[in-house]
């Protein structure tokens, strides 16, 4: 995708100004303040709790709750809210929340923005796409995700070393036999995809990144946005309705908001 995916993106979250809910458990006049950057972009309902003597003013809606994270992910179950951002609440208890409510196997995109390019990553979590099956299903899963955005995928996926390398490690020998199933199924089932081995640099300008495995990818996520400066703009849950992981790192809450408004727009909820 090219960068002007990020402006359509942005128009749609400004014109659809969905009501977007966000898990708060702490982070004082900070995380409102980082919340507050995305008020043009969606109705923006904080559930949870920022701590004592926090002012949210008039722009931001509050739900207090003793369990956010389930709090969270029920009003989304019960439409109350159009999408939701995790915001600073633990992982592990909301994706464990979201799994069990919606019968989903969690399977998360992450879109980062460099100055010229726009594209989705996967897997990020250190425990997804251990197997073929996993990064088959988040090639084939994600393209189709995509594909509910107006957007026709190029997905790239990537493995250990360049086909040449073959014989040199047996590590590297299995992830580049992997990642050549796992394009080949992608393309029975539809999908654009097309194996380039290690050289993520050949990756420019398309849609979707499948990396080896969830630690590979994280290392590629955080490379990007907290060393290299991309912005990160959250990663969408593959499942309907909207659900949007953000990291508790962050100071700006403003990408996922966006992103999740966006989401709402784009997929005609």
């Amino acid at each position: 995708m090219d960068s002007g995916f990020v402006d359509r993106m942005e128009r749609a979250a400004r014109g659809r100004k969905a009501r977007i809910g966000i898990g708060v458990d702490g982070g004082g006049q900070e995380i409102i303040a980082g919340i507050e950057e995305a008020i043009e972009h969606a109705e923006i309902v904080m559930v949870g709790d920022p701590g004592p003597d926090c002012d949210s003013g008039r722009r931001l809606e509050q739900v207090k709750a003793e369990d956010p994270a389930s709090a969270l992910v029920d009003l989304l179950a019960k439409g109350e809210i159009d999408g939701a951002v995790r915001g600073n609440l633990s992982a592990t208890k909301v994706m464990r929340q979201v799994s069990k409510t919606f019968e989903v196997r969690v399977r998360r995109l992450s879109l980062l923005a460099l100055p010229e390019w726009s594209f989705f990553l996967a897997p990020v979590g250190i425990d997804e796409g251990d197997s073929i099956s996993d990064r088959l299903n988040l090639a084939v899963l994600g393209a189709e995700y995509l594909k509910s955005m107006d957007i026709d995928p190029q997905v790239s996926i990537l493995s250990g070393g360049r086909m040449e390398d073959l014989g040199r490690s047996e590590r590297v020998d299995r992830t580049l036999a992997e990642a050549e199933l796992v394009a080949r199924f992608a393309r029975d089932a539809g999908v654009r995809a097309e194996h380039r081995g290690i050289l993520i640099e050949t990756c420019r300008g398309d849609d979707l990144i499948v990396a080896p495995d969830g630690i590979s990818g994280n290392l590629i996520f955080r490379t990007l946005m907290l060393l290299s400066g991309a912005t990160g703009f959250g990663a969408p849950v593959i499942m309907d309705p909207v659900f949007v992981d953000s990291s508790r790192a962050r100071k700006s809450f403003s990408g996922p908001i966006t992103l999740a408004s966006a989401l709402v727009a784009m997929k005609g909820r």
